[in-house]
């Protein structure tokens, strides 16, 4: 797939945030980039800020310094050419079926007809292979499939950029890795660039063509490692992240 540099540039981000009455800063003077097509993992231990650089990304936080550019424009509030995916299952509108949440999408990112948007809603829930499932409601749904129908919202918006937070971190074994691998097969027939929040080393390795490491709060980038196809094999680049994430950690051998 053809990447093109500083599609998504990260210069100098500080973000901060109030709890209980206290500013918090989550990260502090972040840097990194990612080009038209790739594959991009932020991967750190719980409390770096990933979720919140994500948030930062899609819109939905301000940086109290330093900058976020996206296909060569300042990121200053949401925008369909940025589609996130969250961790949480109750992101589909409850009252609408598996279509009419697409439809919905579809409709305020790209202003078709309804007829139109329905066409289209239904091609992405057969490419996430939900197209039985489009009469369900998001009560009849497993949580796997209800991420399959964020992704199919997304994907129909035709976002140049995906942006996903620990989407399947909830999820049995077995369903996070068909979602995994559906991700992949997707990004293979969409081309789209994904932005992929998560702690776990072995999926950013199986889903990742670069990873963004950042050390505990608040978040700086520790190291970028780019990926090659056999990363998810690579044992010895396993236990290196592993060394890099958590070389603040004392083991003990009984």
């Amino acid at each position: 797939m053809t990447q093109s540099a500083d599609f998504l540039t990260i210069d100098n981000l500080t973000l901060q945030y109030r709890s209980e009455g206290y500013l918090i800063t989550a990260v502090k003077r972040v840097c990194f980039d990612a080009a038209k097509g790739e594959r991009l993992i932020l991967l750190g231990r719980s409390g770096c800020g990933k979720s919140t650089i994500l948030k930062a990304i899609g819109g939905f936080i301000k940086p109290v310094g330093g900058t976020i550019r996206f296909d060569g424009k300042l990121i200053e509030k949401p925008s369909p050419d940025r589609a996130m995916v969250f961790q949480e299952f109750d992101q589909l509108m409850p009252w609408k079926t598996a279509l009419e949440n697409v439809v919905f999408a579809i409709r305020h990112a790209r202003n078709l007809k309804r007829n139109a948007a329905k066409d289209e809603a239904m091609f992405y829930l057969k490419k996430v292979g939900l197209e039985k499932f489009a009469s369900s409601y998001p009560h009849q749904l497993s949580g796997g499939m209800k991420q399959r129908v964020a992704i199919a919202r997304a994907l129909a918006a035709q976002a140049k950029a995906l942006l996903m937070d620990e989407p399947f971190a909830a999820l049995d074994a077995m369903t996070r890795s068909q979602m995994q691998e559906e991700l992949l097969r997707l990004y293979g027939d969409e081309g789209f660039t994904l932005v992929f929040v998560t702690h776990s080393i072995d999926e950013a390795l199986i889903l990742g063509s670069k990873i963004v490491m950042l050390s505990p709060h608040p978040g700086e980038v520790i190291e970028t490692i780019a990926l090659s196809s056999a990363a998810a094999s690579d044992l010895a680049l396993k236990e290196r992240i592993n060394a890099i994430l958590f070389k603040d950690r004392v083991e003990y051998v009984i």
